[in-house]
């Protein structure tokens, strides 16, 4: 008699099964070691440059500065997935597309230049059959001889304080002893 309810519940269990999601296991390459700190010897925006190593950075760089190279970019992207906590699907890897010192600040989309090595690129998402899934500005900095990316997600509208409105007129501004501003 028991074999027989479960022999009926049977269909019903491999039904279920079927509807389960597979999930494929994210394999990730261990952390590299220390970067070398590389600087292209001249920018020309739309040519590749090469590291020494015949590494390339960015096709687009602004100005000689420490830029990471895509490899590196890469392994520092890399990186940062395997330390998110799991759950979306990521994409498998980036493609830096442009780059220009300082760090983009997610609050006020201002760029902040530093002296240490800290780059804003342009970065492609790219799927796993190598197509771009979407383009970000990413921070890259240099810390502990290893690149680290940081995602930065800048507001889209223009900021409040920006063409609202104007200053109102004084016309008594050039009678001497008034105060500069009221």
């Amino acid at each position: 008699m028991r074999k027989a309810r479960l022999l009926a519940l049977l269909p019903l269990f491999a039904a279920l099964a079927g509807c389960a999601a597979r999930e494929e296991a994210l394999v990730l390459p261990p952390p590299a070691g220390p970067d070398a700190l590389y600087a292209p010897e001249r920018v020309i925006p739309g040519r590749l440059e090469y590291a020494p190593d015949r590494s390339t950075f960015a096709p687009i760089l602004t100005e000689r500065f420490v830029y990471p190279t895509q490899p590196e970019a890469n392994a520092a992207y890399l990186r940062l997935i395997a330390a998110a906590p799991p759950g979306p699907t990521y994409p498998s890897s980036i493609w830096l597309f442009g780059c220009k010192p300082g760090s983009l600040d997610a609050q006020t989309a201002r760029v902040a230049r530093y002296r240490s090595p800290v780059v804003h690129c342009a970065t492609d998402f790219l799927g796993r059959d190598g197509r771009r899934v979407r383009r970000e500005t990413a921070n890259f900095y240099y810390h502990n001889r290893l690149w680290s990316m940081q995602p930065v997600y800048p507001p889209k509208s223009s900021v409040a304080w920006r063409n609202r409105e104007r200053s109102p007129k004084d016309f008594w501004w050039w009678v001497p002893g008034r105060p500069r501003y009221e």
